[in-house]
């Protein structure tokens, strides 16, 4: 436990210099060689690799698990997204991991709790997110996975619950929060994004996701329709005037 909490002090204390430097970099002429070190990084026990294409050794496990602790934290959240969206190896292996459980839990757990203070940390998570369901056996497998209890979930008690099913219960209370304090159109899209993504892998769906669900469809028709009416009524104005 003592290796495992000097991993997670020394993954918070880097991820912020790590990110500056592979942002910020700025020399003319020159690619950013911290850029190119995160993208091209790859696991120490891989021996099929080209040395060529990779720029150093690591081991995935300790990366994985350190960021997994790490990611109520920004620096971690968005060290997650570039790695996900830069690095093909880190990313199969991340998405090839048996225990996604361990990485999803605590984004969702930070959707749920953020506020509307934390607009630019929301955001970041569902990136992540959006990413990962990007990925058809993600999809199949956030619903094979069976979490017992949810401490964190206040709504109600969910018993067992599927982490899909999870998954799906906070995405559509971002998009319910969006709608009614943030009002962002990034965050909305990203939401429905993820959703649609998942939708063709939706199984066994808890009762309550399958309730949301219907509760947001019937909430964004009666949406359409007042635009509808509205966009009519405007219509039959400007051809009330256009008589006069």
């Amino acid at each position: 436990s003592s290796k495992c909490s000097a991993m997670c002090a020394s993954g918070d204390s880097l991820a912020g210099p790590l990110l500056v430097l592979t942002n910020y970099f700025q020399q003319k002429g020159q690619k950013n060689p911290f850029h190119f070190s995160l993208a091209c990084m790859a696991d120490d026990r891989d021996r099929n690799l080209n040395s060529g294409e990779v720029s150093f050794p690591f081991h995935m496990d300790s990366l994985y698990n350190t960021l997994c602790v790490q990611l109520n934290e920004p620096p971690s959240t968005l060290l997650l997204y570039l790695i996900l969206h830069h690095n093909s190896r880190v990313a199969a292996y991340i998405l090839s991991r048996t225990d996604i459980e361990n990485l999803v839990l605590p984004l969702l757990r930070m959707l749920y709790l953020a506020d509307e203070s934390q607009q630019h940390h929301i955001l970041m998570t569902l990136i992540n997110i959006l990413i990962l369901t990007e990925d058809e056996q993600f999809n199949r497998a956030v619903h094979e996975i069976e979490l017992k209890t949810v401490t964190w979930y206040k709504e109600r008690m969910l018993g067992p619950i599927s982490l899909g099913s999870l998954l799906i219960l906070v995405l559509l209370r971002t998009i319910q929060l969006n709608m009614a304090k943030i009002r962002d159109k990034f965050l909305h899209n990203n939401c429905l994004a993820a959703l649609a993504n998942m939708s063709s892998s939706f199984r066994d769906l808890h009762p309550f996701a399958a309730q949301r669900l219907l509760g947001l469809f019937e909430a964004l028709s009666k949406k359409h329709q007042r635009l509808l009416r509205k966009e009519h009524y405007s219509v039959k104005d400007v051809e009330s005037g256009d008589d006069q």
